[in-house]
């Protein structure tokens, strides 16, 4: 029989954003492979399902870090979360865009040129979380291709923010656009003859033609570079 967790999703994100800022951990992924756990059910559980937020998830993690938590706590809300050795946990990952931080996706690789990213439709779990002073970012991903060079080049990583309207592109800008089969950035140009497409636009290559049906999703890119 599998035993309801009182709050269990916000004690899970604790749990990882503790161990995430003491650098025990850098991924669900990890976090999973360290109670061995499988990544379907990690994600299930982060997701808030119930069905996967059970006593024996908390008694793996427990097991692994018993120096760490407070399994009273995670089982019956007994005392604190923390063993007393500890600090208190600095806030949970639910919370980190309230800091100011933005998910980096290093498995979502965007291109600069012109091909097929096969992983355009897997949902992948942040890396790691970033913040740039003045920098307004919703998520962050790792760049390939050199079509925008000189602007952006490859293994730099961009900062995106999303669209609400695609009828007032500025053809100044990069954009990040999210089709079924592709991610990239480029300028982009409204064609003042067929409102059914958009021009994609590289420094480097020859502009072509995205269809609106194909679009998913226009981002602004805000950022681009490395961090040194």
């Amino acid at each position: 029989m599998k035993i309801k967790i009182t709050n269990g999703v916000e004690k899970l994100n604790q749990i990882y954003g503790y161990l995430y800022f003491k650098g025990r951990v850098r991924s669900q992924k990890e976090l999973a492979g360290k109670i061995n756990h499988t990544e379907e059910s990690m994600s299930a559980a982060f997701g808030g399902n119930e069905r996967y937020l059970t006593k024996k998830l908390f008694q793996k993690i427990d097991t692994v870090f018993p120096d760490v938590f407070n399994i009273d706590y995670l089982l019956d809300d007994t005392g604190n979360i923390l063993k007393e050795a500890h600090e208190v946990v600095p806030f949970a990952v639910s919370t980190f865009k309230q800091r100011g931080y933005s998910p980096f996706y290093s498995e979502l690789q965007v291109s600069a040129g012109q091909y097929d990213l096969a992983t355009i439709e897997q949902t992948e779990e942040a890396e790691s979380w970033i913040k740039i002073p003045g920098v307004t970012a919703e998520a962050w991903f790792p760049v390939v291709g050199c079509s925008m060079e000189p602007k952006i080049y490859a293994g730099d990583m961009v900062g995106v923010v999303s669209l609400n309207r695609w009828d007032r592109l500025d053809p100044d800008k990069i954009y990040m656009i999210v089709t079924h089969e592709d991610r990239m950035i480029k300028r982009l140009e409204i064609d003042s003859e067929n409102p059914n497409f958009l021009w994609a636009i590289s420094t480097n290559l020859s502009r072509f033609k995205v269809y609106i049906d194909d679009i998913k999703q226009i981002f602004n890119v805000v950022w681009a570079g490395r961090l040194v």
